[in-house]
């Protein structure tokens, strides 16, 4: 190659480094320049964000607790907004007023890429039912606890608010962490960038590989093909959604359901799947980059191999149960009724020695060990191994709180935060005072109803958020693995006040909450920063549509329990088209078999294995601490002729992330390998095969094909479910049926149960 040309790309890739962004998959999405005079924070933005937040937190509540859901998601309401810009563009006149040398208009021109971007950034509060659904419903129904104070809309207000609001006052503490530094890609935000793009940044006539076709008509190609191909699997042919054809050969044949089946099984099938949104249904496998994807699916094979072998081996009883299951069984293989130990909501011991102990299915015991594992694995390995990202980080917030009025940007260069410098920055303190109220009326909350959960239960809470925020928050932002921890949280709680089932649930609401709405809002707030939207319009906005898609949420919970007859009820799930809540009797039954029954029964008797999975965990983050710190930087000190050599077999040791793998394994009990294989296929095929041999048309048009994909089948959805679905017109053929004809539907034991009528031990013997 001729030297001169060489150092022409040397010096183009560090312009592009320099002053845009080092990775490809951010500059296909985002723009290199900023015009810090393009509107953006309007009352149109205001008023049809407003909207259509109200819109889909009703859409999405209302249906929360069907079977299956139907959801309006971020990427519908994307395509919404945008006519609905244009159309006030167009309609309303250009009346205003000026104020401290600013013009504010009711139409101030054309609807823009970032006015479409800021509501956008709203809508997507109402992309997931605030958590609270589940403690209400449960707390509420007389089939479940029957508090009927539940329902009062203090309590849902005050529960609703400070759940959603105390994370958000956890962002300012992790701007420096996940949102300025270019390392933090997050690619799960790069849909939303591309749709936003495609619909209104202008395009260039450009010839790519042939290809002429703009962004946008590109796009909307696309979006129109998955609308109409959704049709087939989802409704015309659904066997070709879910692929399981190795079990059509011999339907009632266990094994073989047991390890290729896509419903109950382990779903190793080469073929699994025609449907996007199946194949792209765990993980964005076009966005996701491909070693992280490649770790994700490497764990979910090797947990689907521990899974068999439990299973096969009977180890806890497993045998006797379904493969792959998330219920809760008995000992005589069914699933385990809570009503049958409770009395008046309490344990009662006489029924459970009646009765029988829960047990879990194979699947089920590989979660909750790789759970278990993950917790120290994530925190230690991170720690060993980042241990000046971690140490930078806590500095960066101790200086953030004692200078405050320091620029959060200071000792950022890239290109992003050097033009994001330029607008008033969100003061740290503005987070504080959210973060200190919203704990106040916690506090005010637990302790003035009946909820038996003490106040420093939840500092605990609230202390181990913060503790595994930052690793948790590190790990999403580069790989898209979004870790939790609400499992902990119910092992603690069930420890420390044994027997109270509502303090369980409300601290696991805000466990779950805390981590994810501080996600979730740093998450939008990187969107911004790609974006380049005033992090103060950014701050309000999403403060008001927090608020209005919380009120929106309640009114609903609030028609649902009191104007749906039966809800819940799955006696009656043909007069109230499926609302029979399957989340809410999975987080009641949690209630029951952390705090009812409790972890000590349970892990210190029943399954104590599990236990050790904590050790295991950090023992593994010592084992890749050693492969991917201490010894390369150890040899190299020994061996400073090789460095080059040890450096380059580090970063490629390093592109194995242990906390990624194991994460890949929580993917079981329901999912299984069926909803990832596909997806892989595709995501090789794109980001490996086509950016290597056509970059500029990858650069281009690949992450809108993924956008489009989602758009059209999320519109197709809507449009199946209220025409045909939501009125009971089901087609019914061998295409329709085949898939759910053979044992894979329901899944079954390996074992019969003994002759005595269960397994496990006996009465006299229970944990």
């Amino acid at each position: 190659m001729d030297p001169g040309s060489v150092w022409s790309e040397i010096k183009y890739n560090a312009c592009l480094f320099r002053h845009w962004s080092p990775y490809p998959q951010v500059r296909t999405v985002t723009d290199p320049f900023d015009d810090p005079e393009e509107e953006c924070e309007t009352l149109r933005v205001y008023v049809i964000g407003t909207i259509w937040v109200a819109i889909a937190a009703f859409v999405n509540q209302f249906f929360q607790p069907r079977q299956p859901p139907i959801q309006l998601s971020v990427t519908v309401v994307q395509l919404f907004l945008y006519p609905s810009g244009r159309l006030w563009q167009y309609i309303f006149p250009d009346w205003g007023f000026r104020y401290k040398g600013k013009r504010y208009s009711l139409n101030p021109g054309p609807w823009t890429q970032k006015e479409q971007l800021l509501a956008t950034l709203m809508a997507s509060v109402s992309n997931i039912p605030a958590y609270i659904d589940y403690n209400i419903f449960v707390q509420y129904l007389p089939m479940y606890f029957n508090q009927k104070f539940a329902l009062n809309f203090g309590y849902m207000f005050m529960l609703m608010f400070t759940s959603q609001f105390m994370g958000f006052g956890m962002v300012g503490l992790l701007r420096k962490l996940a949102v300025y530094p270019a390392k933090a890609m997050w690619p799960t935000i790069l849909p939303t960038l591309a749709v936003n793009r495609a619909l209104l940044a202008p395009g260039r006539k450009e010839n790519i590989n042939g290809w002429t076709i703009s962004r946008y008509l590109f796009f909307l190609i696309v979006t129109v093909g998955a609308f109409l191909y959704f049709w087939v699997p989802n409704y015309l042919f659904t066997a070709l959604s879910t692929f399981n054809w190795m079990t059509w050969i011999k339907p009632q044949d266990l094994d073989l359901a047991a390890i290729t089946g896509s419903i109950s099984g382990l779903g190793f099938n080469p073929i699994p799947t025609f449907d996007w949104n199946v194949a792209n249904g765990l993980v964005q496998v076009l966005f996701i980059p491909i070693p992280s994807l490649l770790n994700i699916y490497g764990g979910f094979a090797f947990g689907g191999l521990i899974i068999a072998s439990v299973w096969y081996t009977n180890v806890y009883w497993a045998g006797y149960l379904p493969i792959n299951s998330n219920a809760v069984f008995d000992n005589t293989g069914k699933e385990f009724d809570v009503s049958k130990i409770l009395t008046n909501n309490l344990f009662d011991e006489k029924k459970y020695k009646e009765y029988s102990p829960p047990y879990y299915s194979a699947a089920n015991l590989v979660l909750y060990g790789g759970f278990f594992a993950l917790y120290p694995l994530s925190f230690f390995h991170l720690c060993f191994t980042e241990w000046h990202l971690m140490k930078n980080s806590l500095v960066d917030i101790y200086k953030s709180m004692r200078d405050w009025k320091k620029s959060n940007y200071y000792g950022f260069k890239d290109h992003f935060s050097t033009t994001m410098s330029r607008y008033p920055e969100t003061p740290q303190w503005w987070y504080l005072a959210i973060l200190l109220i919203t704990f106040g009326m916690a506090i005010a909350l637990i302790e003035h109803w009946d909820t038996k959960a003490p106040v420093w239960l939840l500092i605990v809470v609230i202390i181990f958020n913060f503790i595994f925020l930052i690793p948790f928050t590190v790990i999403l932002s580069v790989s898209g693995a979004q870790l939790t921890l609400n499992v902990i949280i119910e092992m603690i709680v069930g420890y420390s006040i044994p027997g109270k089932a509502i303090a369980m649930m409300i601290l696991k609401a805000y466990s779950v909450q805390i981590q994810s709405q501080a996600q979730n809002f740093i998450s939008d707030q990187k969107t911004g920063h790609y974006g380049r939207l005033p992090p103060r319009a950014m701050f309000r906005a999403q403060m008001w549509a927090t608020l209005c898609a919380g009120l929106v949420v309640i009114g609903v919970m609030q028609y649902q329990l009191t104007g749906i007859e039966h809800i819940c009820d799955q006696k009656y799930q043909a007069e109230h088209e499926k609302f029979t809540c399957p989340g809410e009797m999975v987080f009641f039954s949690a209630a029951i078999v952390w705090s009812i029954i409790g972890p000590k029964k349970i892990f210190n008797k029943q399954y104590p294995m599990l236990r050790w999975c904590f050790l295991i965990g950090f023992g593994i983050a010592i084992i890749f601490a050693v492969i991917h710190k201490w010894g390369p930087d150890f040899y190299r000190k020994r061996r400073p002729d090789k460095k080059d050599q040890i450096l380059k077999v580090q970063r490629r040791l390093q592109t194995f992330n242990p906390s990624v793998f194991v994460y890949g394994m929580l993917n079981y009990a329901p999912y299984n390998l069926s909803f990832m294989t596909g997806g892989i296929y595709a995501a090789v095929f794109f980001n490996m095969y086509v950016r290597n041999r056509w970059p500029a048309w990858w650069e281009k048009y690949v992450y809108i094909f993924g956008s489009a994909m989602n758009t059209g089948i999320a519109v197709s959805a809507i449009v199946i479910f209220f025409a045909l679905q939501y009125t009971n017109v089901n087609l019914s053929w061998w295409g329709n049926n085949v898939s759910t004809a053979g044992i894979d539907l329901t899944g079954a034991g390996r074992l019969s149960i003994p002759k005595v009528g269960f397994f496990g031990p006996d009465s006299a013997n229970f944990p």
